[in-house]
């Protein structure tokens, strides 16, 4: 059950992280003004905090997420790059290239759409992966995201996500704005 809970996940990492070939006529918006806190409740929160301070937020990535209707979310103290990414989403240096962190011990990214989210959590060089799925059922459910990009802004209320190796929950609550 625990191999078929982290495929699901690293699948649903891949179909975010792939790039697809439809068009967006959304211009990617990274004007590096993101606000909000997500603030997280659960027994990983021991180890990780309890905060997630936003640092940059860009909307409709379709390069970076494979989705037009998603988000990517990186800590406070890191930025997006605003260039297509050169190397492919297996690449080791994938990361390193689409987002520029002076602190790469600690920190976070956030891939979400309205119903799945990708996320990594870098606490002291550790990592942990979380991940959540409404649409095809395969791992734990959401439950609430939000993401109306005419106000700018997501919302997290009471969002489920699933560590991927312990099966520990987090709960995510927050507003975002970009």
């Amino acid at each position: 059950m625990k191999t078929l809970r982290m495929l699901s996940l690293f699948l649903i990492t891949a179909i975010f992280m792939t790039n697809c070939s439809s068009e967006s006529n959304n211009e990617p918006q990274n004007e590096n003004n993101a606000t909000g806190t997500i603030r997280m409740s659960g027994e990983d929160t021991a180890a990780i905090g309890n905060e997630l301070q936003v640092g940059d937020i860009d909307y409709g990535r379709v390069d970076l997420t494979g989705l037009e209707d998603s988000i990517i979310v990186v800590h406070q103290g890191a930025t997006i790059v605003e260039e297509s990414p050169t190397l492919s989403p297996g690449d080791p240096g994938y990361v390193e290239s689409i987002i520029d962190a002076p602190d790469t011990e600690n920190g976070f990214i956030i891939v979400a759409g309205e119903q799945v989210v990708s996320m990594t959590i870098v606490t002291n060089g550790v990592q942990r992966q979380y991940g959540c799925d409404s649409t095809f059922g395969t791992f734990t459910d959401c439950n609430t995201i939000s993401i109306n990009k005419d106000l700018r802004e997501a919302v997290f209320m009471n969002t489920t996500v699933q560590n991927v190796e312990t099966g520990a929950i987090l709960t995510m609550n927050g507003t975002l704005r970009w």
